[in-house]
């Protein structure tokens, strides 16, 4: 489990899912500034002005030497691995993933919603949902110093902006009358926030509530000509006249057609062993949240690509609610019936007789706004079928096919001696194998300890009860 850490409030702290007291103030607001940049080394003097300003007059007598006793302390109430907390001359580096402080996946799910909203309501609606349920109090509460001070008023915006976010999404999807409460307490906390009324507006109206609607834009106006000298800005004011016209076509929008989601992954393989490293990394790349990445697995005949593709595919498919496409080279056939099978799975019309190049626009057009992976088992012209698009990633097992320098590559080589047993006690029985151990690290030597290899040996066995791993050694020797 490790370190986990919540800023969407008081801050906290867990290791071992056991939590962890910080201490000092000005403890937690060192680790405040180390966790707004996990993983980095934040120089000394960043951390000094984090925690006092930049004005020097208000910095203790020797605040480097501060800086260091608040990090010993910190180090010790972490209860952590003595390299979590590094320090040297240049600064200090927290050793800890994004996704464990939960302020980076509050920023990514708000974000997701608001870059789905247009299209997928529904969506955006859960994703917000569940980015503001992080939310449990002021965050950083009671944390001094000038970063976390900007860092609340950063959040309070940002907080804003997601429930505006969840919103729109209620009244596209026809909930207006289960946002409006939560809308007519944003403009009272909010009394100038032209969005903001124009939303309750607009729930108001789609309630029977018109007369509300009309007064409550009165009572802005008249607000905003008092305070500032100004009138309501176009998009209100333009709901404002549709309203006094009681303009029917306010009314519940009929609700978007459901996206596609494709799901074309083969079966992912029960018995797959090792490969623990490489499964690791390309999970890393894959979970990476920007960008479109790209990581391709490449290894002689016999190794298993194939497969530990389809694996990883599997193992990752929950960042891809959109859906997951699936081309394999023997199948495939030529770029441009890949790019319209794609595009028909995505519930796109291919446009007949288009070249490689138009179909590509319409893919990727396709593809925006969704978070989609892409799988290509040796399909033909592969740097032509990656989707290109944030959000997406895509998983190519390489066999020569040109692909852009930037792609992750990992090389994939034969099974460690100890997983290649383990592969073969999986697939012919483990009393079998074990009987015989020696005999079945031998054969695991003759297969060149390659998974394709192991696994037609292993079911040799398993269709042949009579013989022994003896046996087959016997006959592979032949």
């Amino acid at each position: 489990m490790g370190l986990e850490f919540a800023i969407l409030g008081p801050l906290r702290a867990w290791h071992d899912g056991h939590e962890r007291a910080l201490g000092r103030p000005q403890q937690r607001a060192l680790l405040c500034a180390l966790l707004l940049a996990p993983g980095e080394l934040v120089p000394t003097q960043r951390l000094i002005a984090a925690l006092w300003g930049e004005d020097e007059e208000e910095w203790p007598k020797d605040p480097v030497g501060q800086i260091g006793t608040h990090a010993h302390r910190l180090r010790k109430a972490l209860d952590a691995a003595p390299d979590a907390l590094l320090g040297s001359s240049g600064g200090y580096r927290l050793a800890v993933a994004r996704e464990a402080v939960d302020v980076f996946r509050y920023e990514d799910e708000a974000a997701r919603a608001a870059t789905v909203l247009r299209g997928a309501p529904e969506e955006a609606r859960g994703l917000a949902r569940t980015a503001l349920g992080r939310w449990t109090g002021t965050p950083l509460d009671g944390v001094p110093g000038p970063l976390a001070r900007r860092t609340r008023d950063r959040l309070a915006a940002s907080r804003h902006a997601a429930r505006m976010t969840l919103y729109k999404a209620e009244l596209a999807l026809g909930r207006h009358a289960e946002a409006l409460p939560a809308l007519r307490e944003l403009v009272a906390a909010h009394p100038e926030d032209e969005e903001a009324h124009r939303l309750c507006l607009l729930a108001l109206y789609r309630c029977g509530r018109r007369p509300e609607a009309l007064a409550l834009f009165a009572a802005l106006r008249e607000r905003l000509d008092r305070r500032l000298g100004i009138d309501p800005g176009g998009p209100v004011t333009a709901l404002y006249g549709r309203i006094r016209r009681d303009d029917r076509s306010l009314a519940v929008p009929v609700p978007p057609r459901r996206p596609l989601r494709p799901c074309q992954l083969p079966p992912d393989i029960p018995d797959l062993v090792g490969r623990g490293a490489q499964v690791r990394e390309a999970e890393r790349l894959l979970r990476a949240g920007a960008g479109s990445p790209v990581v391709a697995l490449s290894g002689p005949y016999g190794t298993g690509t194939s497969t530990l593709a389809v694996h990883l595919a599997h193992r990752v498919r929950d960042a891809f609610p959109d859906g997951q496409l699936y081309a394999r080279g023997d199948a495939a056939g030529d770029v441009r019936e890949v790019m319209a099978g794609f595009l028909r799975s995505l519930g796109e019309r291919p446009p007949e007789g288009a070249c490689a190049g138009a179909l590509g626009a319409r893919y990727r057009a396709a593809l925006a706004g969704r978070r989609v992976l892409v799988l290509l088992d040796g399909a033909p012209e592969p740097g032509a079928l990656l989707p290109g698009v944030a959000g997406c990633a895509a998983l190519v097992t390489e066999t020569g096919g040109e692909l852009a320098a930037e792609v992750a590559r990992l090389r994939i080589g034969p099974l460690e001696p100890d997983d290649a047993y383990e592969l073969l006690a999986r697939i012919a029985g483990p009393d079998r194998i074990h009987r015989e151990s020696g005999a079945a690290r031998e054969l695991a030597a003759l297969c060149g300890h390659l998974p394709a290899r192991l696994r037609s040996a292993a079911a040799r066995l398993a269709a042949r009860p009579q013989w022994s791993v003896a046996d087959l050694v016997g006959r592979l020797s032949a």
